[in-house]
């Protein structure tokens, strides 16, 4: 940044000294949050409540992040969660306080009952998946139809794993199990090794680390959840209700449309420059904390530069994005044709479906999707009209909200390392820099949903108000 040196840099803060030394626990501290996602609307109230002084700077006009409700130009008072799907129970321990606190109402989310599968062209039932003859077609080994017949399909990689999961005693250390070894090679390579068939490879192999896939099986045992959660719930109203309530109680400490240009940082406090109603700005406080993707935090200047293992994470953190496709319809007409709206198909303009809003009092339907970035409504619908096997299909109208095209919540959840790398993510992605701290579901161990923004966003809370 223009103007600013390691002097400068090491004065910063001399304003914010006047609050109190930062070594006194429990002093009021003035904080910046960056991003009013989930992790930042939960870390700001956090902080909030503590007695520090919170600004929340979201470049978006909209609260939210990756947890967004859609009503319009939905009909009828129908909603649809293009974001943040669900949460379940056992598990989402904040997420269930911050319920009770809010006073926030829940629904079942039978999203993953009755599910449909599509394989080389055909159609399978759950039923048809636990045939014998059907996985001995599909390419099974004796061993892995046996275990099918009798379990889930998503728990196949627990036929091969399971040993290695059971040796697992701390979710927040991936290396304390002896198991260093199997961050060598990918789960694929595993599986391999230990006598899977390739239609097992094919179904539950990956590209990403062993030892990463087995942590982060090892946390949901850990936590007494099952692999792939099947009794899931959601909001009444919508998901986006969660970070409402967080945004109204922030109130005026959140300001929208207000993008983070640079950061600076010393040893005595940081300092952010921003831009709000076309105008640049700048703040400065004791704590910062990143609550951004780091695909938006690489773009950011930061001053004195990351350190080359914080600037790894930042630059090579693997993330996953997508498009959600929402499907309105005259009637439920899949109950009509006996067809399960639950699916898993491999088109890349539709690669899953389920449904949604059934409280909203309306015989129109809400059909929800996951497509590839970039996928247009023409071509979702036309490949649900590919799959659908009923004839009763009356489709009023498809739009899709494709995530990648958002500049600040583009990315969605961190994916698996490349074997080897683990050690070189972990734990280093949740440690603070100086007076930086990090927060997102990118930084939690078990790096999947609303929970994991939730502690994240507590832990960086717990780091400022014990400094």
């Amino acid at each position: 940044m223009q103007g600013v040196n390691r002097r400068d840099v090491l004065k910063l803060g001399g304003a914010v000294l006047s609050v109190g030394a930062a070594a006194q626990p429990r002093v009021a501290k003035k904080v910046i949050v960056v991003g009013a996602g989930i992790a930042g609307l939960s870390c700001g109230y956090d902080l909030m409540k503590r007695g520090h002084n919170v600004v929340v700077l979201e470049a978006s006009g909209r609260p939210g992040g990756h947890v967004r409700t859609v009503h319009d130009p939905l009909a009828d008072g129908l909603y649809a969660d293009v974001g943040a799907e669900h949460f379940y129970y056992p598990g989402y321990t904040l997420y269930w306080k911050y319920m009770k606190e809010f006073g926030l109402q829940s629904i079942a989310y039978p999203r993953r009952d009755n599910m449909v599968r599509f394989i080389d062209g055909r159609l399978f039932t759950e039923e048809d998946l636990h045939g014998k003859a059907n996985l001995a077609q599909l390419g099974f080994n004796q061993r892995e139809i046996d275990f099918l017949s009798e379990r889930p399909w998503w728990e196949l990689v627990l036929l091969f794993t399971q040993p290695y999961i059971n040796k697992v005693r701390d979710e927040h250390n991936p290396f304390s199990a002896g198991l260093n070894d199997l961050d060598q090679m990918s789960l694929t390579d595993l599986l391999r090794r230990d006598g899977a068939s390739r239609a097992a490879i094919r179904f539950a192999g990956g590209s990403g680390s062993a030892l990463q896939a087995i942590w982060n099986a090892a946390i949901k045992k850990l936590r007494g959840t099952p692999l792939v959660s099947r009794k899931l719930l959601r909001l009444v109203g919508g998901n986006q209700r969660m970070t409402d309530a967080f945004a109204a109680r922030l109130g005026q400490r959140v300001r929208l449309g207000c993008p983070v240009l640079a950061i600076e940082h010393g040893e005595s406090g940081v300092r952010a420059r921003y831009r709000e109603f076309g105008e640049e700005r700048t703040m400065e406080a004791d704590h910062l904390v990143s609550c951004v993707s780091l695909w938006v935090l690489r773009q950011m200047p930061v001053t004195p530069r990351w350190t080359e293992a914080k600037n790894f994470i930042i630059q090579e953190m693997p993330y996953y994005t997508r498009a959600r496709v929402v499907i309105q319809s005259r009637t439920k007409f899949w109950k009509k044709d006996g067809v399960s709206p639950n699916w898993d198909p491999p088109d890349p303009a539709l690669n899953e479906l389920w449904h949604m809003a059934d409280e909203v009092k309306t015989h129109r339907g809400i059909l929800l999707g996951g497509a590839e970035p970039g996928v247009t409504a023409q071509q979702a619908e036309a490949a649900f009209h590919k799959l659908y096997p009923g004839k009763s299909a009356d489709i009023e109208q498809v739009f899709v909200h494709d995530w990648l095209k958002d500049p600040w919540a583009s990315a969605c959840e961190r994916i698996s390392v490349k074997p080897g790398q683990l050690a070189k993510f972990w734990p280093g992605v949740t440690e603070p820099v100086g007076r930086l701290h990090f927060a997102g579901a990118y930084c939690a161990n078990l790096p999947a949903g609303q929970e994991a923004a939730l502690e994240s966003g507590q832990r960086a809370a717990n780091e400022i108000d014990q400094a």
